[in-house]
């Protein structure tokens, strides 16, 4: 009967963590499930999915919350996404990465990202978009996002080289209308 009420307790706190961790990062959240998605109407629905996803946790790890949230969202829109993901997969396969070796994001690069998000969402097709955030926001390897995805490592590969090479032209456009701007306001 201790034991119940214990439990009973502990999964009421893990629950208001996991609604309060969900509402305070509700913002980022609907960024992550938009970026990946480009659709805000599946987004809206991924975001809802994923919040009875991670309502369903039985984890006490606090600072483990935001990390899974994140992880439920990832997995919510790749079951959305998997088809397209196979796809473009294939794509990938065959071009990869001839260099290899890419990291994680720098902060300079997780700024570009979230503040250019509506041109990236435009430029990249949808495995792109999931390869940036699980293997560059994320830092997962590319093997870890393989497994995560469905697919090969070379196609992960490929899609974040391409990734990170269009994340630089937009930051090198950005930095370049930053100066435009700077000279037009002297």
């Amino acid at each position: 009967m201790i034991d119940a009420a214990i439990t009973s307790l502990a999964e009421s706190a893990i629950s208001e963590n996991v609604g309060g961790v969900l509402n305070q990062h509700r913002e980022e959240l609907e960024w992550l499930a938009n970026f990946l998605h480009g659709d805000e109407k599946i987004a809206e629905a991924c975001v809802v999915d994923a919040c009875a996803l991670a309502e369903s946790v039985s984890s006490r790890a606090q600072d483990w919350l935001l990390k899974w949230a994140c992880l439920a969202m990832i997995q919510s829109a790749v079951q959305m996404q998997r088809r397209r993901i196979t796809q473009l997969a294939a794509a990938y396969k065959q071009r990869g990465c001839i260099h290899g070796g890419h990291s994680a994001l720098s902060p300079d690069c997780r700024d570009v990202l979230v503040e250019e998000s509506s041109v990236l969402i435009a430029r990249l097709d949808v495995l792109s978009r999931f390869v940036l955030v699980i293997c560059g926001l994320e830092k997962r390897s590319a093997y870890e996002a393989a497994v995560l995805l469905g697919i090969d490592r070379i196609s992960v590969e490929g899609a974040y080289c391409a990734a990170i090479k269009r994340l630089e032209i937009i930051s090198c456009e950005r930095f370049q209308r930053q100066n435009e701007s700077a000279a037009a306001y002297n």
